[in-house]
């Protein structure tokens, strides 16, 4: 019967064990003292100084822990300042004195708020006669915001079509809002010319706060 590595060579018998027993050298320590680890030969890429490739390991898992601090660093200052936008969006809001002031800094506010290019209003309310909201059916509106979400990010692109039909072709992601009136609701739709903008993995807490300051706003009115 022939033995499983008979074809194996020497080289790869060793490379094959060293995989699977990861700890053979803690184990036996004393054998990296009789191993002659060469320097590298400048004639070959494939001899290394072990001293070496261990420095560059260690020096670039510190670059990588350094770059994932400085993400985190920027994250939360970022978020920081978008508090601070939120909350001047929100002053202005509750001083308003009209609903077409209201939305008119929705226009003014929300593209600097989400970093977006285009933005459109609409309202399942007739009866609404502001020259920036246009109107849509109520079930239409409803049909994208499933039970209680304010917000959608799904991406449907159906939707393209429908909240942008000027701009269907420059919208590569974009953001649904719903603002409850009374009886009726608003749609504010966001759109970007960059796909990654706009996802459905994206958190929308700050946002989402500030819907609700609007919808106590105009409920006021």
């Amino acid at each position: 019967m022939k033995r499983k590595d008979e074809n194996s060579s020497a080289e790869d018998l060793v490379q094959n064990f060293l995989k699977k027993n990861k700890n053979f050298f803690l184990k036996h320590p004393e054998l990296l003292k009789e191993l002659q680890f060469p320097l590298k030969d400048e004639s070959s890429d494939k001899v290394i100084d072990l001293q070496v490739y261990r420095y560059k390991k260690i020096n670039q898992e510190n670059i990588d822990i350094q770059n994932q601090m400085t993400q985190i660093l920027l994250a939360g200052k970022s978020h920081m300042q978008s508090q601070k936008r939120i909350l001047k969006s929100s002053l202005k809001i509750l001083n308003c004195k009209s609903l077409a002031k209201v939305f008119s800094v929705i226009l003014s506010d929300f593209k600097l708020l989400l970093g977006c290019e285009y933005i459109n209003c609409f309202s399942t309310n007739d009866s609404i006669d502001i020259n920036e909201i246009q109107k849509i059916d109520a079930r239409i509106a409803k049909s994208y915001f499933r039970e209680k979400a304010i917000t959608n990010l799904n991406q449907n692109p159906k939707g393209v079509l429908l909240y942008f039909p000027n701009k269907s072709q420059q919208i590569k992601s974009y953001i649904l809002l719903k603002i409850n009136f009374q009886e009726d609701m608003f749609v504010v739709a966001m759109g970007s010319k960059d796909i990654n903008k706009f996802n459905p993995d994206q958190q929308v807490d700050l946002i989402e706060y500030l819907i609700k300051i609007i919808e106590i706003k105009i409920n006021q009115l």
